[in-house]
């Protein structure tokens, strides 16, 4: 029998959020303000001390036996590239990593990256639930998938940023080249080419240079393959909706082609345009909407509007600040409407966490969402009335005009707005979701009108992602924005780009 230490008697959905439970029963204290029925208390005599024959057993067979490869129960529980496509070229991304783990692994790396990848980059719930889930783990053990090698590459790059192992980062490299390789051959096969697996590799490939952004040198190579998916995204035309994984792949990669335009002060390419239309009218969008998955309008449609808008006065067809902040309004007036029209099913809750450890939640509250799905949701919304305005109000002080009241309204729905989006970070912690903040924390963190504790707490929190999950684009923004937490806010400063980092894409 082996022995595991003191452990935690409190309810499952306490542990989870690491809050003190008062140990009632039948149910929680804690539970029952939050209307949530209380998962119970565990058998501590089975979590203190487990039978540990069979595994010790079966690890000193294995010993004298070739390593298996890994198992599907294993992972269901657990120079600049071509500007017209994808990434051909597999030039390394840097390596600047402090030594670290020098000994070999106990299992194939490539296994560990495989685990690594469906463990922290991966989740099993709606939408990404079902039979989605169980075509992504069985395409990875197909023989000859061209997301075999893409999924390993990406969890290796996680690995080898969370433990400092440049030897997992060089096998990372490897695969990943192994994998453009695979993704270019299946482009050239008339079949392959509008197959689902082909467009999640290129999206893999995307997600790779993310795990792997350590310096903007890499930014085209995270581009093309945007490019790439986004021709994909046409080639498939509407058949593509009328499955629920095609679907699903145009949310996946919808918010990367959204960034690459903002970062290209280029508006929404037609291929997405009308991909979104096909979308909104389609059968799976409509069940969606019934099972309370969807929204009735659409938050992407209004994004569109503020990439354009961007776009527009980076390249100079629109110079006048008066009209700028009108249609900033206008949008805003838009945003609003959505949030009032947003499904019944969509509320939240928001409850007083005053005696948790101290620094655990932001602003001493929690909120409680029906799901992860719509709690991301929310966040995206706030994230986009965020930017909007700060457009508003940098119109506004960069205007002429006598400064009045009307620039303490933006100024209080961004600070209102960047607190929820904090308090919404307890809800994520432990869980692959948790790569969802790092646009919003972005956000927040880089917005100077913002106090200084909050844009604090944030940046420690990308600090964090960073550091769990091995995302190394979220501590290069911790550590780019540290640096300007004490400068002063700016009055009048050039329209903001909030979007200039590639957006993480869920599985």
């Amino acid at each position: 029998m082996g022995y595991y230490g003191v452990v935690s008697k409190g309810c499952e959905r306490c542990r989870r959020r690491k809050v003190k439970c008062d140990q009632r029963k039948p149910a929680c204290l804690k539970c029952q303000k939050s209307k949530i029925q209380c998962p119970g208390y565990r058998d501590l005599d089975q979590v203190l001390f487990r039978n540990e024959s069979e595994r010790i057993i079966r690890k000193a067979r294995q010993l004298d036996q070739p390593q298996p490869a890994l198992g599907q129960e294993v992972i269901a529980t657990s120079s600049y590239p071509p500007k017209n496509g994808l990434a051909t070229a597999c030039e390394a991304p840097p390596t600047s990593l402090p030594l670290g783990i020098s000994y070999p692994p106990s299992q194939p790396v490539n296994n560990l990256g495989a685990s690594f990848f469906f463990t922290k980059y991966t989740f099993n719930e709606v939408p990404f639930c079902g039979d989605y889930h169980d075509w992504l783990t069985q395409s990875y053990f197909n023989d000859g998938s061209v997301l075999q090698a893409a999924i390993e590459a990406v969890g290796m790059a996680g690995i080898s940023n969370v433990s400092y192992a440049p030897h997992v980062a060089s096998k990372a490299k490897e695969q990943y080249c192994k994998a453009v390789t695979a993704v270019n051959l299946a482009l050239g096969d008339p079949v392959q080419v509008a197959a689902d697996s082909t467009l999640m590799a290129v999206i893999l490939l995307g997600l790779f240079e993310t795990v792997n952004f350590e310096t903007s040198d890499r930014y085209d190579y995270w581009a093309a393959h945007v490019k790439g998916a986004t021709a994909l995204l046409e080639l498939r035309g509407q058949e593509q909706f009328t499955r629920k994984r095609g679907g699903l792949l145009y949310i996946l990669i919808r918010s990367q082609i959204i960034s690459a335009c903002t970062q290209q002060h280029m508006p929404v390419p037609q291929a997405l345009v009308q991909a979104t239309r096909d979308f909104q009218t389609s059968i799976i969008r409509q069940q969606w909407q019934r099972s309370n998955v969807a929204s009735r309008g659409s938050v992407c449609q209004i994004s569109f509007r503020i990439v354009n808008l961007g776009a527009v006065f980076a390249n100079g067809e629109i110079t006048d600040l008066g009209v700028i902040r009108d249609m900033a309004l206008e949008i805003d007036r838009d945003l609003e409407a959505w949030r009032e029209g947003a499904p019944s099913g969509w509320a939240y809750t928001r409850i007083d966490a005053s005696e948790a450890t101290p620094g655990t939640f932001f602003d001493t509250h929690i909120h409680v969402y029906p799901s992860l799905w719509i709690a991301e949701a929310w966040n995206n919304w706030r994230a986009l009335r965020i930017v909007v305005n700060k457009i508003i109000h940098q119109c506004e002080a960069c205007s002429d005009a006598p400064r009045d009241a009307r620039q303490s309204a933006p100024l209080s729905i961004i600070r209102e707005l960047s607190t929820d989006m904090c308090i919404s970070i307890s809800s994520f912690m432990g869980t692959p979701r948790i790569l969802s903040l790092i646009r919003p924390l972005f956000v927040v963190a880089l917005e100077e009108l913002n106090t200084r504790s909050t844009r604090g707490f944030a940046v420690e929190q990308l600090r964090s992602i960073g550091e769990s999950v091995g995302i190394r684009q979220a501590g290069l923004l911790a550590t780019t924005i540290s640096k300007t937490l004490d400068e002063s806010p700016r009055n009048c400063v050039p329209l903001p780009n909030l979007f200039t980092i590639p957006l993480i894409p869920f599985f």
